[in-house]
């Protein structure tokens, strides 16, 4: 078979873009010379190219480059076009009000979730992660809940994607194991469900959405502080919750009512 083609300068303008994250919004030309590897003279062309077509920013006082209008235009108009996001709005809202609790939708993409929309109830300083934040896919209810019921292949894939991480390796074990082991008990209750692994004093549940094809496509999932809500509480009052509104949305996607 043969390899494609690739154009490579759209992959490092590409690969430009992708150095900043939320936590690393902003970076000076030194900075994303060191993320991207890149020679000087090619970080310093496509750094001015994507500047004068509005896709970068640069702000003079802290000689610091951040994501413009372009990008931000384009992440909007991926989410509204999104069906999954259009179909479970609704759902998401009555979860919210009947529990009185922030809920979350989110995606899978690679080794990470992707938060798509959010109704907040009330505001939680610890964990305000924006619609298109990201979150790493092994240390989150959202990400176990996604991976449990995804096809044999795509999660190995990601796993040995992980396993390269010797860092994420810490967490999940070594071939994965523990991971492994927490999402046969999620694939099991039909939930999952995460106690300050990702952050510290918060815990999660999260229930699995499926579309037509009966595959999984994403994740509701509801945050909240462990010093307001027990595990018990999580598990007992609000995963019930949870998974009746993931079905109706399974439902709504067209998933098939089971026998």
């Amino acid at each position: 078979m043969k390899k494609r083609k690739l154009v490579n300068s759209l992959l490092k303008g590409l690969n430009i873009l992708e150095a900043f994250t939320p936590s690393q919004s902003s970076l000076s030309f030194q900075e994303l010379y060191l993320k991207t590897g890149f020679p000087k003279t090619t970080v310093f062309r496509f750094l001015r190219t994507l500047t004068s077509c509005n896709y970068l920013s640069f702000d003079s006082k802290s000689k610091k480059y951040f994501l413009g209008p372009k990008v931000m235009s384009l992440g909007f108009a991926v989410l509204s076009s999104m069906d999954l996001r259009n179909v479970a709005f609704p759902y998401l809202e009555e979860l919210a009000r009947t529990s009185n609790q922030n809920v979350n939708l989110a995606i899978l993409d690679n080794t990470e979730v992707v938060v798509i929309e959010r109704i907040k109830r009330w505001q939680m300083l610890d964990i305000n992660i924006p619609v298109g934040g990201r979150l790493n896919c092994y240390q989150t209810s959202s990400g176990h809940a996604i991976l449990a019921f995804s096809n044999q292949e795509k999660f190995l894939s990601i796993l040995r994607s992980l396993l390269k991480d010797r860092e994420v390796v810490k967490h999940i074990g070594p071939k994965g194991a523990k991971l492994i082991k927490k999402l046969k008990e999620a694939r099991l209750k039909g939930y999952a469900v995460c106690n300050g692994e990702f952050i510290k004093g918060v815990r999660s549940v999260a229930a699995p959405i499926f579309n037509a094809r009966s595959e999984v496509e994403g994740a509701v999932y509801m945050p909240v502080l462990s010093q307001a809500t027990s595990r018990e509480e999580l598990i007992e009052r609000y995963a019930p919750l949870l998974l009746d509104t993931s079905k109706k949305i399974s439902a709504a996607r067209g998933l098939p009512a089971e026998i």
